[in-house]
């Protein structure tokens, strides 16, 4: 059925060949729209929100954020392996990582079962958990270093979030996060612990390099907008 469509709209170039690959449509069909971070996810002015944020969650001064979930493409396993030879902190935000009700037995649930028993007892790795938008904004802009080493992303749209707050990105080159980050993040070797950990350590101590990927990053972000990502889609439709 989706072979007879007269267009397809994915999100990436990635999810474009995937598409190509597993089900053989016309190329020529397909179009890339990307997404956005909605207009909320900005650089803060000046305040008493980062003190506030700090107390809340009772975050040290300066750390490594993650935001997502715990699936196998996420790579947190490596993650926290890469954490523990860093010894740098890691805030982890997400739903996910903190239930406890769940089929620990299901394949999918595999890397999660594994990141929570990893981090037990572990003071450098605090889990938030699911926390309120407004939250999440004031962390964007008080971490130190984003950090998203995927395997595999339809898109990421956390590393588009946090450079739209001006926060560092170390991410990979998989999937579509090249797409997303461009030039404006440090990229690492998911499958390779020592790369993950020695991009963690470097950005950390390069005080010039994030500020570089800052400033960078807050330009690529302007590059997405959802007012562009509806203009592009009404564009396909009215081809069609």
């Amino acid at each position: 059925a989706l072979k007879k469509l007269d267009a397809i709209i994915t999100d990436s170039k990635s999810s474009k060949k995937d598409i190509v690959k597993f089900t053989g449509i016309n190329e020529e069909k397909i179009k890339v729209i990307y997404l956005a971070a909605g207009e909320q996810f900005r650089k803060l002015e000046i305040g008493n929100w980062k003190l506030e944020i700090k107390r809340k969650y009772g975050l040290p001064d300066r750390f490594l954020l993650y935001v997502g979930d715990a699936t196998w493409n996420k790579n947190l396993v490596r993650l926290v392996e890469a954490i523990k030879r860093a010894q740098i902190p890691l805030i982890m935000t997400g739903k996910t990582l903190i239930d406890t009700d769940y089929d620990k037995k299901n394949p999918w649930n595999k890397d999660l079962a594994k990141v929570q028993n990893m981090i037990l007892n572990d003071g450098n790795i605090i889990r938030l958990g699911f926390v309120p938008e407004d939250d999440l904004i004031s962390l964007y802009n008080t971490a130190t270093v984003f950090i998203m080493p995927s395997l595999y992303e339809g898109f990421g749209l956390p590393v588009l979030e946090a450079m739209s707050c001006g926060c560092p990105v170390i991410t990979s080159k998989q999937g579509s996060l090249p797409e997303v980050a461009g030039n404006s993040a440090l990229y690492v070797d998911p499958f390779n612990i020592d790369s993950i950990a020695g991009g963690i350590e470097k950005l950390f101590k390069d005080d010039k390099l994030r500020e570089k990927l800052s400033e960078t990053g807050l330009e690529q972000a302007k590059k997405f907008s959802w007012k562009k990502t509806a203009e592009e889609t009404i564009a396909v439709y009215k081809k069609v």
